[in-house]
């Protein structure tokens, strides 16, 4: 498990809590909703790189 410190624009951020929140539910929902993010942005450009 590794923990990383990122900058996204406030209004950003506060859009992905909310739904993230209402997808998983409050306890989590921050890190399932971010693993799942970036599970299908891999899938995409890996796709896209083929």
């Amino acid at each position: 498990m590794v923990r990383k410190t990122v900058e996204i624009p406030d209004e950003l951020w506060r859009e992905f809590e909310v739904h993230a929140v209402r997808k998983f539910g409050y306890y989590g929902a921050i890190k399932k909703a971010l693993e799942e993010a970036i599970r299908l942005w891999l899938e995409k450009v890996k796709k896209e790189q083929q």
